[in-house]
């Protein structure tokens, strides 16, 4: 059993900056049939992702947590231009990759789907957070592919998960990604700044 733990930036205002993964309109009905289907069979106090704030965090590159000397928003500001530089050449460099979601996990602070993390995923993740960094502050990327289904506005012991597992958005092909301002958490409110499309030639 898992103890939740309540996500105090739900629907709040913030400052971040993220590249992501948005899902076609097949997968989000797919996962929001998930959602349907974990709300019926779970007690637990879940604050569930709104259909169009959907995504798959790929590398934060300014996080709305972030402690420096300077608000989120002059950070981007400094650097936002030669970083969207680098995030774009990268993902131009990376092939696109499939996506193979098989399995709903929980967390004390969410319920998400999650997939193998593929190499051309780990790379990109990697040659975008070897650069990118302001003072303190340098990206972590997921260690795992997920996309979040639910927070939760509660402190309660989680039990199993329960879904129907016929809803799993089994693969999902990755083509394009997204650099976007996230206004309102949880993408509630996002303003793009880039659609770069996945070109590279390797492999994998």
């Amino acid at each position: 059993m898992i103890r939740t733990k309540v996500d105090t930036l739900w629907f709040r205002r913030c400052c971040a900056f993220h590249l992501q993964f948005l899902p076609d309109h097949e997968t989000l009905s797919k996962l929001c049939d998930l959602q349907d289907s974990i709300e019926r069979n779970s007690p637990a106090p879940l604050s569930r992702v709104p259909a169009t704030s959907l995504h798959m965090t790929i590398v934060t590159l300014v996080n709305a947590a972030t402690r420096v000397s300077i608000a989120n928003d002059a950070v981007w500001k400094l650097n936002g231009e030669r970083w969207k530089e680098i995030v774009e050449r990268s993902v131009e460099e990376t092939s696109p990759f499939d996506l193979h979601f098989h399995e709903v996990a929980a967390s004390e602070a969410a319920i998400f789907v999650k997939a193998e993390e593929p190499p051309a995923l780990r790379r990109l993740r990697l040659a975008i957070s070897d650069v990118v960094c302001f003072e303190d502050w340098r990206p972590t990327p997921p260690r795992i592919a997920h996309i979040t289904l639910f927070r939760f506005f509660a402190e309660e012991w989680l039990p199993p998960v329960d879904f129907d597992t016929g809803l799993l958005p089994t693969e999902v092909r990755v083509g394009s990604l997204t650099l976007l301002e996230e206004r309102i958490y949880p993408n509630v409110e996002i303003t793009i700044l880039g659609e770069p499309l996945l070109q590279g030639k390797s492999t994998g």
